[in-house]
């Protein structure tokens, strides 16, 4: 863990080299790009019918051009940066995605933003840590531990407050410390102001309605939503287990919870799976 964890922070350390490198290339392509259809351009000399004719080049006569080129040029520079730093994320993510391991995955994002604050950041470190510790913070909703997620954000957060990431961040708390408290109004009214990520998403509206008491309209819901990744499949099975026990149909209830202690891992819910089965 820890090599993986100096690995992903030494990538980024020459991080502004690299993208400089990058646009400096990108940029040359591009412009060889247009010339194939524009000709030479720059300034130059031209031989039409035994005479030399002086030719000014695209660069003089379309102007508009060379700047197009360097708006495609930074955006495609920015976006190979953040693919490459979103891409060893992806690896870390599987831990919970794939494996639906949230303790190891809580654990891997804890020591990478810990090695991450030692560091005096070169390149592009820091922004590895500012995506690491919203990870984190999720990582500890996740695995229930709402006020030390609670605490990170209040003393140790060290991205932008009222950045995007932070919204999120303070959502996804809101919403788990208003479930947990089964205050139905303050989940829906934290919702109502979340956003269309959280909005659109089957499993939080799930939520919401389960805390109003209309079950049913859940378990239509979870039944027609269909999740590729297995954390959130089994999230929803947990879910519509919880909802047919509440309208009497506990033999559907026990095939979800048999299927989320089959599949939960270390995930909470696998721990509420067991309570279920085992009454």
């Amino acid at each position: 863990m820890e090599e993986q964890i100096k690995k992903i922070y030494e990538k980024q350390k020459n991080g502004r080299i690299r993208m400089i490198r990058n646009v400096l290339l990108i940029y040359a392509a591009l412009i060889c790009v247009v010339s194939i259809f524009k000709g030479n351009p720059f300034p130059h000399q031209e031989t039409v019918l035994f005479f030399d004719v002086k030719q000014p080049g695209w660069v003089t006569t379309d102007p508009w051009l060379l700047w197009i080129c360097v708006v495609v040029d930074l955006i495609a520079g920015i976006f190979i940066l953040i693919r490459d730093i979103l891409r060893d994320f992806s690896k870390i993510d599987r831990i919970l995605s794939q494996q639906c391991d949230a303790e190891k995955y809580s654990e891997m994002l804890e020591e990478l933003v810990k090695y991450g604050k030692s560091l005096d950041y070169h390149g592009f470190q820091k922004s590895v840590m500012l995506i690491a510790e919203s990870k984190y913070v999720v990582a500890l909703i996740i695995n229930g531990q709402l006020q030390k997620a609670e605490e990170y954000i209040k003393n140790e957060w060290e991205g932008k407050r009222e950045g995007r990431s932070w919204q999120q961040v303070m959502t996804n708390l809101e919403l788990s410390k208003k479930y947990q408290e089964k205050d139905a109004a303050g989940y829906s009214a934290t919702l109502e102001k979340a956003g269309k990520v959280f909005q659109k998403n089957p499993l939080f509206m799930a939520k919401n309605l389960m805390l109003k008491g209309e079950d049913e309209a859940a378990v239509r819901l979870l039944e027609n939503d269909t999740e590729k990744l297995p954390y959130y499949e089994v999230t929803r099975r947990f879910l519509l287990g919880v909802c047919y026990y509440r309208i009497g149909k506990e033999e559907q209830g026990k095939e979800c919870m048999e299927y989320v202690i089959g599949h939960g891992n270390t995930l909470k819910c696998k721990e509420e799976a067991e309570k279920y089965v085992t009454v």
